[in-house]
């Protein structure tokens, strides 16, 4: 193998590995939009239960140490307690309407960001060009072009193209440098990274994206699931009216 088809196989597994994170990130808001709005729900459902749960054991306490409950004061307490959850789901809210804002793509913006992309990436990726992690005008550009082709941002992107091949120009020889020695090993790594995003979430929720039986099977298991919490919930509620009662007597 020469050392020319070995920068060949690197460069082409750099661009495999970048168009992997890239359908993973797709296959995330893919899943956001076909199941955002259950995960919001069936996260709030969950998350009352956890404050149910939580105020349970705050009345059992009270009533060991014959206390009377004072209903304000506990759902103060519970309030305090239930921040973080209440955070975690505003956050899942906000993502999901956020990307239900976004438009879609179109084929040929797609097609085209991906070309401009690959082409940038041939001489600014950091795997291939050591001068990027160095230069900080080279490291902005790399930055940006990766911000752009997320968005399949057609003309941001050739934009970008521009002024890295400017910026290249203007450093002549300082602006590009390769790392020929370890160029088997960066090989072996990124192999091991593709197969990694390619087992993993939110990859492998392209199997799920594409298949309508598989699709309506997950929001029928999510609904149930919602629907158990509910109902739980409900009993969790009947047992604090209990102890609520039973310290009523209490000083």
């Amino acid at each position: 193998m020469s050392d020319l088809s070995k920068k060949e196989i690197l460069e082409n597994l750099i661009i495999e590995k970048e168009q992997y994170m890239k359908d993973a990130f797709s296959y995330e808001i893919g899943y956001m939009r076909e199941f955002g709005d259950l995960f919001a729900e069936n996260f709030k459902a969950k998350i009352e239960c956890i404050r149910l749960k939580k105020t349970i054991g705050y009345c059992r306490a009270k009533i060991n140490r014959g206390v009377k409950i004072n209903v304000d004061d506990m759902n103060e307490q519970m309030d305090n307690d239930m921040q973080g959850y209440y955070a975690e789901l505003k956050r899942i809210i906000r993502e999901a309407n956020e990307i239900k804002e976004r438009g879609v793509a179109d084929e040929e913006s797609i097609e085209t960001s991906k070309n401009i992309y690959h082409r940038i990436a041939k001489v600014l990726h950091p795997d291939i060009n050591l001068m990027t992690a160095n230069v900080q005008r080279l490291k902005e550009l790399w930055n940006q072009a990766n911000e752009a082709y997320y968005k399949y941002d057609v003309y941001s992107l050739s934009n970008i193209e521009v002024a890295v091949d400017k910026t290249l120009s203007d450093l002549g020889t300082a602006g590009f440098k390769s790392d020929d020695t370890r160029i088997d090993e960066r090989i072996e790594s990124l192999k091991k990274k593709i197969a990694r995003i390619a087992n993993a979430k939110p990859y492998t929720y392209g199997e799920l994206l594409h298949n309508e039986t598989k699709k309506k099977l997950k929001k029928s298991e999510m609904q149930r699931e919602t629907e158990e919490y509910k109902i739980y919930a409900s009993n969790l509620e009947e047992l604090i009216e209990q102890l609520i009662s039973e310290s009523a007597g209490y000083r």
